[in-house]
């Protein structure tokens, strides 16, 4: 299971397009790329306190985090559980 997330974490950062669609649709994308449970769940909301306590690789939750949008002071705070 954390390969699909990992592969999906490594395609989100390389692929503008992806990292769109899946800004766009989700679910649709979480499905393509095979992710369950508590890590599509954490995917789905960006909960990435869970996404890295759960074995994330940290430079790519970082970089697919930036390629989605997520502001650098937004990531770190979910990093570290806090609500921004």
């Amino acid at each position: 299971m954390m390969f699909s997330l990992q592969k999906l974490l490594w395609d989100i950062r390389k692929d503008p397009t992806l990292a769109a669609d899946f800004t766009a649709d989700p679910e649709s994308v979480l499905d393509a790329y095979d992710v369950h449970g508590d890590e599509r769940e954490a995917m789905r909301t960006l909960d990435f306190k869970t996404l890295y306590d759960r074995g994330a690789n940290p430079y790519l939750l970082y970089f697919c985090a930036l390629q989605i949008g997520v502001e650098r002071a937004d990531y770190y705070a979910g990093l570290r559980g806090e609500v921004r």
